[in-house]
């Protein structure tokens, strides 16, 4: 489509053609004539490709959001915290795998050392969770009759206020899968079908297009070239189930995500933010645009065979006092002078998710995570009552903070996304 200097500029070149050829005999002027043309035509060229960019930039300053593009904010909730009256040493003690329990100024939860099974608890996260315009819980759910079973399934869904949320299953293949390198499937088809007895046909149960919903964790490990038969299995014995993949990661930034690899799944998502954006590239503005751009070309490449898209955002992550191997990122911007705690978690969403939000899944963002504090990744509010620290209790001073500043930030994360989404669902 031409716009209307390019229109001027060809009809300038037909009126100068029909004068030209008026007379036959003038050879120079014929060949005057095309050198014109060739000039008139890469001046449309330029000025088409120039008009394009000017679209493109004008597309990127605007809001993402329509009036009928309205979010729907999920995030990863953990129930397999115990307070000190547990009879297990292990569960009373896994607080202390957390690194804000070291720092020279603990900061702790709003509602303390918590037992995830206190219905004073529950109701905390559910208000917290309205405050922060969320929507539903994927619960890490790792077998029947397990821990995170009996909480779920008895605790949450029973308190009085669990009609407030909607509520789906991760399902934690780690621990249902084995391991990534010979994985078992023998447990698949018997959790599905434990799954569908108590939970789906629950009101309060997380529906995409009537179908009730679970994220797998890690299905890039247990689903990509492999897995094949108990996927089919799946199929033909739950069609209902809308399966969402854990599936998109590529840190490396030359392997792209592939289409024919969303395929096996209604929706891909990523619950690793951190690897493909902060913990490559550190705290820097590039690891959002990395992230960003990650997203885009896996949303296209999914959306390419029919396979909807989640974009997903973290805060941060440190999981120093829980296992090695991860240099541990705050979260606030280390390129950015004067940058606060929340900077990231909020460029993440305006820059990675909202621009990503795809119809087809109901706009999904996934949060990563509503409480993992193991590895620093939560929203959850804190108390908000210890001073920042950038030191810890280790002999160094500084093992578990790298340095860096942590701030007891009480509901600043449950705000951002309240003020970032305000017609989340």
């Amino acid at each position: 489509m031409l716009n209307d200097e390019q229109k001027m500029i060809f009809y300038g070149a037909i009126q100068l053609k029909t004068k030209m050829l008026s007379n036959k005999k003038n050879k120079e002027g014929s060949a005057f004539f095309y050198g014109v043309i060739l000039i008139v035509f890469l001046m449309m060229t330029q000025s088409a490709i120039a008009s394009d960019e000017t679209k493109i930039l004008q597309k990127a300053t605007e809001s993402p959001l329509s009036v009928s593009a309205k979010p729907s904010v999920g995030v990863y909730y953990y129930p397999w915290y115990r307070g000190d009256g547990s009879r297990s040493w292990f569960r009373r003690n896994r607080w202390r795998r957390s690194m804000r329990l070291h720092l020279k100024n603990p900061q702790k939860p709003k509602s303390g050392l918590y037992d995830s099974r206190d219905p004073k608890v529950i109701a905390d996260h559910i208000e917290q969770s309205v405050r922060g315009g969320i929507s539903f819980w994927a619960v890490s759910w790792w077998g029947p009759g397990e821990d995170t079973d009996d909480t779920f399934k008895n605790k949450i869904l029973k308190h009085p206020d669990s009609s407030k949320l909607k509520y789906a299953i991760l399902y934690e293949s780690t621990g249902r899968l084995g391991r990534f390198s010979r994985p078992n499937y023998k447990r698949w088809i018997s959790d599905l079908e434990y799954l569908k007895k108590n939970y789906f046909d629950d009101p309060r149960y997380l529906n995409i297009n009537g179908r009730p919903v679970i994220f797998v964790y890690l299905s890039r490990e247990y689903f990509r070239n492999k897995g094949q038969n108990a996927l089919k299995q799946m199929r033909d014995k739950f069609p209902e189930i809308y399966l969402v993949g854990d599936d998109v990661f590529y840190g490396d930034g030359i392997t792209e995500y592939k289409a024919e690899w969303a395929r096996n799944f209604d929706a891909v998502t990523a619950y690793d933010v951190y690897g493909q954006s902060i913990g490559k590239l550190g705290g820097t503005r590039k690891a959002v645009e990395f992230l960003a751009n990650n997203y885009r070309q896996a949303k296209k490449a999914a959306n390419s065979v029919g396979t909807a898209f989640m974009p997903a955002i973290a805060p941060g992550y440190n999981d120093t006092a829980a296992r090695k191997g991860h240099p541990g990122r705050a979260r606030y911007f280390t390129d950015v002078e004067n940058s606060k705690e929340g900077d990231i978690f909020r460029e993440m969403l305006r820059k990675a998710a909202l621009p990503n939000i795809d119809p087809s899944c109901d706009n999904i963002i996934m949060v990563t995570s509503f409480n993992e504090w193991y590895e620093d990744s939560q929203i959850e509010a804190t108390a908000g009552t210890s001073p920042a620290s950038s030191t810890d209790d280790s002999k160094s001073g500084t093992y578990y903070t790298g340095g860096q500043r942590y701030v007891d930030y009480g509901y600043l994360y449950l705000d951002i996304l309240k003020e970032e989404i305000p017609e989340s669902k």
